[in-house]
């Protein structure tokens, strides 16, 4: 799937230091069958639908454009993920609980944004101020 945005000049510095890459996991499966059936239970029940990255994140079909902007500008490497298959993308050795998002440093993986974080997000407001907070804390922007 290819996204229409076109990325917003960051004011953003970056302390390279090392191989650096975010990689967020949506609680939610891949595949065609999965998004048509989770676009339904966004539209028609948001409130049960169980991942909150999706919800903040995807305007219907697309990535919010706020959101995709954000990330776009960012002088890291911020990847995406799916609950089937994130076995696949990196062998990780700690309890996974879905959305999440993971720091990768030199192929060492950490917990860089809880489940519990993402979940208490109410908008890609939110969103985006507590992700650039933890980057900053964590030395990996100015």
């Amino acid at each position: 799937m290819t996204f229409g945005i076109v990325a917003a000049e960051s004011e953003i510095k970056f302390k390279p230091k090392s191989k650096i890459e975010i990689l967020f996991a949506y609680n939610a499966n891949s595949g065609l069958f999965n998004a048509l059936t989770d676009y339904v239970h966004r539209q028609i029940t948001p409130s049960t639908y169980n991942c909150n990255l999706c919800l903040i994140t995807y305007d219907n079909w697309d990535r919010n454009e706020r959101w995709a902007t954000y990330i776009d500008s960012l002088p890291v490497e911020v990847n995406f993920t799916y609950k089937n298959t994130i076995s696949q993308y990196k062998n990780l050795e700690f309890e996974v609980q879905l959305p999440m998002a993971f720091l990768i440093e030199n192929n060492n993986v950490s917990i860089f944004i809880t489940a519990e974080e993402l979940n208490s997000c109410v908008d890609e407001n939110a969103l985006i101020d507590m992700f650039e907070s933890k980057l900053k804390k964590s030395g990996i922007i100015e």
